[in-house]
């Protein structure tokens, strides 16, 4: 029995060199995107996002891709957007890894990784925060 974590997810965390949060879940069926927002505060879309993972399914011309970024006093960043491999499959189950290090965050979804440099200290992050087309079964950081 699996069991479900509701969406949007919001969990307060405390971030660290070398730390790592790891993401199970499944993407809906029909899924436009969904999103992981490393931030500060609980609110959706607030001033500052130390960092987005956006998966991006069908959303507006964008299929199958994932666009990273970050957003500073109300401002986005430029966006990195990586339509090498898309890890994902709608209604598969997948095990997402974010393993943060001194200069960037590495995202691994099966061999498929993604790697964001920081642009904000990692110390800014206070909330975990899921939302979109997903389905949630354990989210964990440490």
């Amino acid at each position: 029995m699996s069991h479900h974590l509701g969406v949007p997810f919001v969990k307060n965390v405390s971030l660290k060199d070398n730390g790592k949060i790891v993401i199970k879940g499944k993407a809906l069926a029909g899924a436009s995107r969904f999103n992981i927002w490393l931030q500060k505060g609980a609110a959706s879309e607030p001033e500052n996002i130390v960092f987005v993972y956006d998966a991006r399914f069908n959303f507006g011309s964008d299929k199958n891709l994932i666009v990273c970024n970050h957003r500073k006093g109300g401002s986005w960043g430029s966006e990195e957007r990586n339509a090498n491999s898309f890890p994902f499959v709608v209604g598969e189950k997948f095990k997402m890894k974010i393993k943060i290090s001194h200069d960037q965050y590495q995202i691994q979804v099966g061999s498929h990784v993604t790697t964001f440099h920081h642009r904000m200290p990692i110390h800014d992050v206070d909330t975990l925060r899921i939302d979109g087309n997903v389905e949630l079964f354990e989210v964990k950081a440490k």
